[in-house]
Order: structure tokens, then C-alpha cells, then sequence
């Protein structure tokens, strides 16, 4: 599992030591395709690792419609911002091929990098790094969307 673990962005500067850490305390599970991962609604009490596979993320609307966000693959991983305001899934996750996830339960990832100060640094540095890329993709997609709303006046 230490070749999974450092697929993911978040592992990838951990060495063999804290990679067995974390595996650990990680939880396996598969899916078939159309299967539920999780729903959005679902308490955020766990990261999330696409170990392999892919899951298509969508989000409801207003009216009631399912609108597809994106699709993540595998080294990917979501939920991370429950971890700072303990917020409930923003999305659903349905796999679209045979797919096994790593769920990392926050209340063991919090004492583990609680009890190793190296590893926290690690981890919420590639943590901030990829809130960061996420947020320069939102921008862009914004500002896309603007110029498109613009030219349809």
C-alpha cells in the first residue's frame, strides 16, 4: 500500500516509516460502477484516497439536478476541508469503473499527526499546496464562465 499512499500528493515527501503510519490507519473499500462512495450530506469525518479507479464528484442544485463537478483519479483524494471546520460532504462520489478508496478516519489521522510534529508539517504543507492548485483551477473556471456569461448579453 506504500506505492498507493505515495501516488497521493499528500504522501508523496513521506519516507517508508510514516507511510507504514499511515497505512495503519487507513481503511480499504471497493466499489462497483454506479455504486455510492459517499453521498454529500455524509458526515466529513474522513479523508478520502482514490487508490485506484475513478469517481465522478457531483453536487445537486437548487432545482433538485445532479450537476457533475469533476472526475478524480487515482492518487487523487478529496474531503480534506472537513478536517478544519468539520463540515459535512459538499458532493457525491460515484465510482465509474471498479474502484478501492483509502478512507483515513480524521479523529486517527489527527492524533497520529498530533504525535509525529514532522509528519504534520509534511502533510499540511502538501495539504495548503493543493487547496492553493484547487483554488487557481476554481479562479479559472470562474473567470471563463465569466467571459462567457459576458458574450451571451
Amino acid at each position: 500500500m506504500f506505492e498507493e499512499l505515495k501516488q497521493c500528493r499528500l504522501f508523496a515527501e513521506f519516507d517508508d516509516s510514516e507511510l507504514k503510519r499511515i497505512q495503519n490507519i487507513c481503511e480499504k473499500s471497493s466499489f462497483k460502477p454506479g455504486a455510492c462512495a459517499f453521498h454529500e450530506g455524509d458526515p466529513g469525518d474522513s479523508l478520502i484516497i482514490i487508490r485506484l479507479g475513478t469517481i465522478r464528484l457531483t453536487k445537486k442544485t437548487a432545482s433538485g439536478e445532479e450537476e457533475v463537478l469533476t472526475m478524480l483519479g487515482s492518487g487523487a483524494y478529496v474531503g480534506e476541508m472537513a478536517l478544519f471546520d468539520k463540515s459535512r460532504r459538499s458532493a457525491t462520489g460515484t465510482p465509474i469503473e471498479n474502484t478501492e478508496i483509502l478512507r483515513i478516519p480524521y479523529d486517527s489521522l489527527q492524533k497520529l499527526l498530533d504525535a509525529h510534529i514532522a509528519m504534520a508539517a509534511k502533510f499540511y504543507k502538501a495539504l495548503a499546496m493543493g487547496i492553493s492548485r484547487r483554488l487557481n483551477f476554481m479562479n479559472e473556471d470562474f473567470a471563463t464562465l465569466k467571459t462567457f456569461l459576458k458574450s451571451r448579453q
